[in-house]
């Protein structure tokens, strides 16, 4: 019977991450893949200290501790500074967009989808550069 609910158990595991990388994007898969990672020094820490090995847990946490910093810093630039929030004039606003100062509006919506299509998260570009365009769209057309 338990090996029957074990199966059952990986089977649905498999079925779940199934539907989940159908629908992740990049940066899901990669949080996931962390998370599994970080549970799993965990749990190898935890043994060694119930077994017995203290000082071999301890030395595995303190090598692993600069991965993790840099990580987290890492991360921290990358969702601490949003490109909204920075101050653009708007010649910055046309140099990102790539457009001579005056340009019309339909200039500037085009060059914001030409751009967008290119650099856009989904297609190998990043979210500060999408916000960085997004923002300097916004500046240039008022409502």
């Amino acid at each position: 019977m338990p090996y029957i609910l074990l199966l059952l158990g990986l089977v649905l595991a498999i079925v779940g991450l199934y539907r989940f990388f159908l629908g992740a994007n990049a940066h899901q898969i990669k949080s996931m893949f962390l998370s599994i990672a970080a549970a799993a020094v965990a749990l190898a820490a935890l043994f060694l200290t119930l077994t017995g090995r203290l000082p071999v847990a301890i030395a595995v946490l303190t090598a692993l501790w600069p991965i993790a910093v840099s990580y987290y810093k890492s991360k921290k630039l990358d969702d601490g500074v949003k490109a909204s929030h920075l101050p653009m004039n708007e010649a910055e606003a046309y140099e990102v967009l790539g457009l001579k100062q005056g340009a019309g509006e339909d200039d500037i919506k085009s060059a914001h989808l030409r751009l967008m299509k290119k650099l856009h998260p989904d297609a190998a570009g990043s979210d500060w550069i999408a916000q960085k365009i997004n923002a300097a769209r916004d500046l240039l057309i008022k409502p």
